[in-house]
């Protein structure tokens, strides 16, 4: 009895130690199955980064002007740095400015910035998708366990399904913790985005005339 009471109060001991984001409850806030510690936006408005003209309604006006879509697709490129991203839309602004009496400058690049900004939304709107996706298999997961400990407490410490369990809890334990440890860097992934989108709309907006 001892060493099933040593197993069961090191489980218990794990699972009160886990974060608040990864336990089953609505300590995360009012969705259960967001764990991370940043606020959740589902969707980006141009607005609070764009100062240019309104972009709704003009997310395909690109691929109407010629050159555009090599650019949108390199300042896309989640492997460029700012540096690249500015030198892209400094390279694209100044083709512009030498082709002003073929194309309206400020449309092609508000059209650039409509273009990037809705392909980043959707982008962050998948990575916040699979943040959720990830959370609610943790919190399964943890209920797995929690279940498995209930159903511990009431066998013999030398029952067979009791060795097998506690090998269960133990392999769970350890998925539990691995993903833990990974879901920093998922909760990054929208804020990074965010940050791109953010860049890219002040490069743009201060090409403009």
């Amino acid at each position: 009895m001892r060493h099933r009471s040593t197993v069961l109060a090191a489980a218990l001991l794990t699972l009160a130690s886990l974060p608040a984001a990864s336990v089953p409850a609505s300590a995360a806030g009012s969705d259960p199955d967001w764990p991370c510690v940043q606020i959740l936006v589902p969707t980006l408005s141009s607005g609070q980064i764009w100062p240019g003209d309104p972009i709704e309604g003009k997310e395909g006006d690109w691929r109407a002007i010629p050159g555009t879509e090599p650019v949108l697709k390199q300042i896309l490129d989640r492997r460029l740095d700012p540096e690249q991203e500015q030198a892209a839309i400094d390279r694209f602004a100044d083709q512009l400015e030498a082709d002003r009496a073929a194309v309206d400058r400020n449309a092609a690049l508000t059209a650039l910035f409509a273009g990037a900004f809705d392909a980043l939304n959707q982008e962050r709107g998948q990575a916040i998708s699979a943040i959720k996706r990830y959370a609610h298999q943790q919190r399964v997961l943890l209920d797995s366990i929690d279940a498995a400990l209930t159903r511990l407490q009431t066998l013999s410490a030398d029952a067979p399904e009791a060795a097998a369990l506690r090998e269960e809890i133990a392999w769970r334990r350890r998925i539990l913790d691995e993903r833990r440890r990974n879901q920093t860097a998922l909760c990054e992934q929208p804020v990074q985005l965010e940050q791109k989108a953010g860049r890219i709309a002040r490069d743009i907006a201060a090409r403009l005339d």
